[in-house]
This record gives C-alpha cells, sequence and structure tokens, in this order.
C-alpha cells in the first residue's frame, strides 16, 4: 500500500468509526473514534471532509497485532502477504490490496474459511470480528 491514509466519505461514518482531524491549521490529531454524543456532528464531520481535514489509515499489519493477532514468521513468505493468528483464528492479509481472509481451525484440524473480501480500516475489521461473533479477540486485548 502506497498511501498511509485516505479521505472517508460521510456515508462511511458510525459509531466506534476511527478517523484523525486537521486541527488548528497546523497537525493531525490523535486517532479518534466518532461517537454522536461527544464528537462533532455529522453535518461539521461532512464540512471538515469537504475542506480535506479528515483522514483515515489504511489498515495494516500493526493494526492487527493491536487486536491481540500475532504474525507467524515461517508462513509469511511473501513480500506484502501476512499470515496472524489468535486462538484457533487465522488472519491472511495482503497489504498492497487490503485484501483479508478470516478463517477458523475447527475440532477435526479442517480450515473453515468465514470471510474472504476487501477491509479499508480498522474500524471495518472491529466491525467485522463483532459480526462474526470473534469479539474475544477485540475485548482480549482490552
Amino acid at each position: 500500500m502506497t498511501k498511509k491514509y485516505y479521505t472517508p466519505r460521510i456515508e462511511d461514518f458510525y459509531v466506534g468509526f476511527e478517523f484523525v482531524l486537521w486541527l488548528n491549521n497546523s497537525y493531525w490529531s490523535k486517532p479518534r473514534v466518532w461517537d454522536y454524543k461527544t464528537t462533532a456532528s455529522l453535518k461539521q464531520i461532512e464540512q471538515d471532509i469537504n475542506n480535506q481535514q479528515v483522514k483515515v489509515k489504511y489498515l495494516d499489519k500493526e493494526d492487527i497485532e493491536s487486536l491481540g493477532f500475532r504474525r507467524d514468521m515461517i508462513k509469511n513468505t511473501l513480500v506484502n502477504n501476512f499470515i496472524f493468528y489468535k486462538d484457533n483464528i487465522s488472519l491472511s492479509f495482503d497489504n498492497q490490496i487490503n485484501d483479508l481472509k478470516i478463517s477458523v481451525l475447527t475440532k477435526s484440524e479442517r480450515t473453515c474459511d468465514l470471510f474472504v473480501g476487501h477491509i479499508k480500516n480498522i474500524s471495518e475489521l472491529k466491525l467485522l470480528l463483532k459480526q462474526l461473533e470473534i469479539e474475544n479477540v477485540i475485548n482480549a486485548t482490552k
């Protein structure tokens, strides 16, 4: 992935969405989580997006590791493809095109794919893990 950040669309925002803001015309904020109760309204966010003052970090291997996954250094043979494990969950990530595959190792030692697709950022990955009922991966790192 050559670019580390992208400009989101207003439709991308939901409670729990992580982004950074350009503050005081001088620096980028630390990552923020959008919450309609405590953060700027969607109208303000949309204005900030139009003024190029909002950006979102593309998913990278550090984000995946921050959720408790550990990189498999033996199986990582390709330059842009990384394999991660957490308990019986396997995650394969191509950081050039942000393709992701999440699999689970069953009791019979077989692999079952739970998701194969494109994930842009850590917020989307957290939401997907929640939808797949793999929240314990997220909660174990808190």
